[in-house]
């Protein structure tokens, strides 16, 4: 017998893994490379949000800062308003980040001035 031909040939068993790594390996190679394509796109898309929720907050401040008297006026024709709420209501932070809050609206009957 030729020592090809025996099947428990040490030499075609290991040729055989071998091929058999190098197709996995290809395998992942390609698997790794569409992972990087879905991270790099992954990674676009995020940017294109953060450029768009930054642009949004930009006009959020932006009309923030317009209709401040008008939210005056509108509290104001509600009834009784202090001080402090209408200084609150004015007051422009240095990126108008913060949020305003109004106390909680006093009961009917209960004047607080």
């Amino acid at each position: 017998m030729q020592p090809s031909s025996i099947p428990n040939d040490p030499l075609a068993s290991i040729e055989r893994h071998l091929l058999t790594v190098e197709q996995r390996l290809d395998q992942h190679s390609i698997a790794l490379a569409v992972l990087r394509d879905e991270l790099a796109d992954a990674n676009r898309r995020a940017e294109w949000y953060d450029v768009q929720f930054s642009e949004m907050l930009r006009i959020l401040a932006r009309d923030l800062r317009e209709l401040r008297a008008p939210l005056v006026c509108s509290v104001v024709s509600e009834g009784p308003i202090s001080a402090q709420v209408i200084q609150t209501l004015l007051r422009e932070t240095p990126d108008d980040s913060r949020e305003i809050e109004l106390p909680a609206k006093p009961q009917p009957g209960h004047c607080s001035n």
